[in-house]
Formats: C-alpha cells, sequence, structure tokens
C-alpha cells in the first residue's frame, strides 16, 4: 500500500490510450485493487511517477471489465508527461473524491460542454443512458478539436456542436448555440463544464429561464480533500474539491463575483 500524506494512492494499470484529438487523450486504467464506483462530477487525484499528483475529471466507468477512464489534456509538465506514457505503464489514483451529480429518471437534461469540459459530462452521459432524456452541446474552436461527439451519439444523446471557425456545426460560441436551443426546446436540468466565462453565461441563460443549472467547476487542485485551500473561487470562500466541485449555477455565478 503507498500512502501519500492526505490518503492512499492505489496503482492502476494502463490498459488503453486512445488518442481523441491532437491535445486530448484518454487513459483507460485497471486498479490493481476495487475502487469506489466513481460518480458523475468525481474527479481522481492522478500520481505521475517523476512528477506531481493532479486533479482529472473521471469520463467513463466500466465495472465488467474494471476499468475507469479518463481524459487528459497536454498542457503543463505532468500531463505532458502522461501523453508520452504507454500500455502497461501504472500511474496512482487517489479517490474518487468530491460531490456527484446523479440522473433522474424520466428528466429532460441539457449538458453543455466546452473544450477538453466534456469529459465529465459524457460520462454523466454514460450513467444516464437508460434512464433520462439527454442533449449535449458540445464546443470547440475547430472540428478537429471537438470530444466525445460519436461517444455521445452511441449513447443514444440528442447530439449538437458548435466550432468557433464553423467547420461543423453551429458557427459560434456553444453558449450561443445553447440560446438557440433553450429558445425552442424546454429542458428541466442544464449541467456546464469548461471555461469560466462559457459556464458563467450558461448558468445565467439557465437561470434567466428558471432551469435547474449546475457547475462542474475545474480549478488547480494541490491536494484534493479541502486542506490547502489552491482552490478556492476567488476569495468566495469555496473550495472547489470540497464544496464541489458539482456546484449550483446561482452558487457559482456568486462565487465568480459577476452580475
Amino acid at each position: 500500500m503507498i500512502m501519500s500524506v492526505l490518503g492512499e494512492i492505489i496503482a492502476a494499470k494502463i490498459k488503453k490510450i486512445v488518442k481523441e484529438n491532437n491535445f486530448v487523450k484518454s487513459f483507460y486504467l485497471e486498479p490493481v485493487k476495487p475502487l469506489k464506483p466513481p460518480k458523475p462530477g468525481q474527479f481522481f487525484m492522478v500520481w505521475v511517477p517523476g512528477h506531481e499528483e493532479i486533479p482529472i475529471s473521471v469520463s467513463g466507468w466500466y465495472p465488467q471489465e474494471g476499468l475507469v477512464r479518463i481524459t487528459v489534456a497536454a498542457r503543463g509538465a505532468t500531463t505532458k508527461a502522461m501523453h508520452r506514457m504507454r500500455g502497461e505503464k501504472f500511474l496512482g489514483l487517489k479517490g474518487p473524491l468530491g460531490n456527484y451529480i446523479e440522473p433522474e429518471k424520466g428528466k429532460r437534461y441539457l449538458l453543455v460542454g466546452g473544450g477538453y469540459g466534456v469529459a465529465p459530462l459524457i460520462f454523466f452521459a454514460q450513467e444516464a443512458a437508460n434512464l433520462a432524456d439527454i442533449s449535449i452541446a458540445i464546443g470547440a474552436r475547430t472540428k478537429d478539436q471537438l470530444l466525445f461527439v460519436e461517444e455521445a451519439r452511441r449513447l443514444r444523446a440528442k447530439v449538437y456542436v458548435a466550432t468557433d471557425d464553423g467547420s461543423m456545426g453551429f458557427k459560434g460560441f456553444v453558449t450561443d448555440l445553447v440560446k438557440e436551443l433553450l429558445a425552442r426546446e424546454s429542458f428541466d436540468t442544464i449541467i456546464a463544464c469548461g471555461p469560466e466565462e462559457m459556464m458563467l453565461k450558461t448558468a445565467k441563460m439557465a437561470l434567466s429561464n428558471n432551469i435547474e443549472v449546475w457547475i462542474i467547476g475545474e480549478e488547480y487542485m494541490k491536494c484534493g480533500i479541502g486542506l490547502c485551500g489552491s482552490c478556492e473561487l476567488k476569495g468566495s470562500g469555496i473550495i472547489v474539491c470540497r464544496d464541489g466541485p458539482v456546484l449550483p449555477g446561482r452558487k457559482y455565478i456568486e462565487a465568480i463575483g459577476v452580475a
């Protein structure tokens, strides 16, 4: 058993790596001992040998195969090191951590994802596939950077795509696409994950239409359990890893400090 200062780290073998686009890869991991089943919105602190622990959302859970999927963009030294790894190597997992949101039977959900913020949403769609009516709006700068479009379709979700350059689907920001969807369709709940501005706009639109909205916050985390305070939202006192990462839309808006 490996222990970090703040909890047990479980070794997990990389069984498969999928290149999602030029910047993002998915890692299918087989833990050496059973994990507590992760829920949509939760994350792992992932230890990369020779580097640091970093928070990564769960993008898929496959209990029959004993695999968990995490999806990673190559941004800093640690994630770039992950992208250089090959199958059968090991990572360390601590978690799952944070709160979560479970799909409710019969509800109409709109999932709104920008960039690699689609990762936790596709996990929600996976869990909701046989329970709820799922629509998902996926945004990216260009079609080559879109994530999980075909997987969402296989899950029988209604898929809407927005690209900034118009290379696929709606031309413009995904929030502009959401505005059009809200004008012609009805939803019970909206869940958003992605860049801060995208989440803020989505939360405001949902509230102005009297729709329940949840934000899956993504902030820099060091400990993952609320002790270090590195992921506090804009001095609001809200610690994303402890109080989230799933936050009510209104609470998120208030924390960011935008009227």
